[in-house]
Order: C-alpha cells, then sequence, then structure tokens
C-alpha cells in the first residue's frame, strides 16, 4: 500500500502551491481571455443579425419602390402610347380629309376641264362639220 510519509505532505504542498499560483497567473487570465473572446464573438453575431434584418428591410422596401416605379413607368408609357395613338389617328382623320379636299379639287378642276375641252370639241366639230360641208357642196 502506500505509506504516508513526510514527502507525501511536501509533494502535497508542492501541488497546491504550484496549483495556486499556476491558477492566479496562468489559469484565470485565460479563462478571462476566453470569456471575453466568446462575449466578442456573441456580441459580433448579435450584430451581424442586426445588420442582416436591416439588410432584409432595405431590400424589402428596394423591391418595393421598384415595383412602385415600374408600375409608374407602366402607367405613364399606356398612357404616352395611347396619347400618340390618338395624334396618330387625328392627324390620319385629317390627312384623309385633306387628301378628300384633294380628290374633290381635282374632280371639279377635271369636270370643268372636260366641260371646256367638250365646248371647245363641239365648237371645234361644228367648225369642222361646216368646213366639210362647204367643201362638199363646192366640189
Amino acid at each position: 500500500m502506500l505509506d504516508l510519509n513526510g514527502w507525501f505532505f511536501v509533494l502535497l504542498a508542492l501541488f497546491l502551491s504550484t496549483y495556486f499560483i499556476l491558477s492566479r497567473i496562468l489559469f484565470q487570465p485565460l479563462l478571462q481571455v476566453f470569456k471575453e473572446r466568446k462575449q466578442a464573438i456573441e456580441g459580433s453575431l448579435e450584430e451581424a443579425g442586426k445588420v442582416q434584418d436591416l439588410k432584409d428591410q432595405k431590400l424589402q422596401e428596394f423591391k418595393r419602390g421598384m415595383n412602385e416605379a415600374s408600375q409608374k413607368a407602366k402607367a405613364e408609357f399606356e398612357t404616352l402610347q395611347e396619347e400618340g395613338m390618338q395624334k396618330q389617328r387625328e392627324l390620319l382623320e385629317e390627312a384623309g380629309k385633306e387628301a378628300q379636299g384633294m380628290i374633290e379639287t381635282a374632280r371639279e378642276t377635271i369636270r370643268s376641264e372636260s366641260d371646256k375641252a367638250r365646248s371647245a370639241l363641239r365648237a371645234d366639230a361644228e367648225k369642222y362639220a361646216d368646213n366639210i360641208v362647204d367643201k362638199l357642196l363646192r366640189v
């Protein structure tokens, strides 16, 4: 068995004194460093979570703003497109009326010119007919 002689108590005293000295010099500072490191990591994780939440919130606001801007732009585009179509219809209608007026003017001009030509041809025809009759009678 184990004899408890004087060396046992000396070794026990050395062990306990070494333990307390190392505890004060080495173990407690290391435990304090580990504790501070753990707190810093937890603080960083908490801060990262807050930043992540803020990022998500800002992203949602951005998406909402983009959707609103897109809808507004689409509505503006449709309004401008409808205005353009209306202007196009007005211009086509105006051009159609102007073309119709030009056609009517041309028809009137053609009628008057054809009437003049007919009158001139009738006069010429009578003159030629009289000339032919005179020539036939003279012969």
